[in-house]
């Protein structure tokens, strides 16, 4: 292998980019200023105001529509990367089986 596809392998270019990166934080906490400890630092701050805790339990079961959008978009990647030399039936076997997931999510509610 050459030197320049060593250098231009994605593995050498992420470990500079992270030595660099690296390098960066631990230069900018020398360079920053001491900030003292009070307990306003770790104080939620919203709008000027000290922020209330408040409660908010939406109407709808937040996990069945998280998992509905994940077998969507995992669905529509596995499609969008199949091999031009698929089979159609294949495609549409697939697709069959996550509307059957689909239906049984939206029937489990």
């Amino acid at each position: 292998m050459t030197p320049t596809g060593v250098f231009s392998s994605p593995f050498v270019i992420f470990a500079v980019a992270l030595a660099i990166g690296y390098l960066m934080y631990f230069w900018s906490r020398t360079v920053a200023p001491v900030s003292p400890d009070t307990p306003n630092k770790t104080m939620p701050y919203v709008g000027g105001e000290p922020s209330e805790a408040q409660f908010f339990q939406p109407e709808y079961q937040f996990f069945y529509v998280a998992l509905f959008f994940t077998i969507v978009h995992v669905a529509a990647l596995i499609l969008a990367t199949a091999p031009p030399s698929a089979q159609l039936w294949a495609a549409i076997g697939y697709l069959a089986i996550i509307a059957v997931s689909v239906l049984i999510l939206r029937w489990e509610q």
